[in-house]
């Protein structure tokens, strides 16, 4: 650009298309056209024969932080913010929030985290959710080679010392010759793992179903949602 360039959203106000607020949030939502392309980019410049055209209304919601509901499908190579966009966004999503992609950033996460892990995830902006993540409970279907019986599965766990402590708030449980149940306070990374290890039990996969109160229901591998204002972990 020469230096005749303005930015963008200064551009729309000067030629009344709406107020500098609204400018940024259609650009972010991508509601604005320079020269038939769509520009989402806030912080852009034009040119002032360059034509701008509005292709809606934008939403303009409280600068809130945001909480978010992945399901990370097995195997994903990506980091879970990533995983987020349009998209992907469930259409059974409720939320009136739009999505902006700055909603990427500064995100703390809780959930199905470690590499062999996939299922529920939690992605939140607000740091008012930590102490709460860090307390909930987290329930997750762990896919093993093998599953020892009920009573010798007890044994074990009991027998299991992580940095030469016992387990705590830890419940294993047997669902199948291939699957366990295992209940547990906010797992630290790689938990999961060494209490398979320790337990004599080879862990293929965890899937993650539940974090507090919420669970996975209702969103499919590679989708997620925004937290609706009434839900509590």
């Amino acid at each position: 650009m020469d230096d005749t360039s303005v930015r963008l959203s200064k551009r729309m106000v000067e030629l009344g298309l709406c107020s500098r607020r609204e400018a940024d949030a259609c650009i972010e939502q991508g509601l604005v056209k320079v020269d038939g392309e769509t520009v989402t980019v806030l912080g852009s410049r034009v040119l002032p024969e360059q034509k701008i055209e509005l292709t809606g209304k934008p939403q303009l919601l409280a600068d809130l932080p945001v909480t978010m509901l992945l399901n990370k499908p097995a195997g994903a190579a990506q980091a879970p913010a990533q995983l987020l966009g349009t998209d992907s966004r469930a259409p059974e999503d409720k939320a009136e929030q739009a999505w902006l992609p700055r909603h990427r950033q500064q995100l703390w996460l809780a959930g199905a985290l470690d590499d062999t892990a996939h299922g529920m995830v939690v992605l939140t902006q607000d740091k008012r959710l930590l102490r709460k993540l860090a307390d909930c409970e987290m329930e997750f279907l762990l896919q093993v080679a093998a599953a020892p019986a009920a009573e010798e599965l007890k044994a074990r766990v009991a027998a299991v010392r992580l940095d030469g402590k016992p387990l705590r708030n830890c419940k294993i449980n047997r669902q199948s010759d291939r699957q366990l149940r295992c209940v547990l306070h906010a797992p630290r990374p790689g938990q999961l793992e060494a209490i398979c290890r320790e337990a004599g039990i080879e862990l293929q996969d965890a899937r993650c179903i539940r974090i507090g109160r919420l669970a996975l229901s209702g969103l499919k591998p590679g989708q997620w949602r925004y937290l609706q204002p009434f839900e509590r972990f």
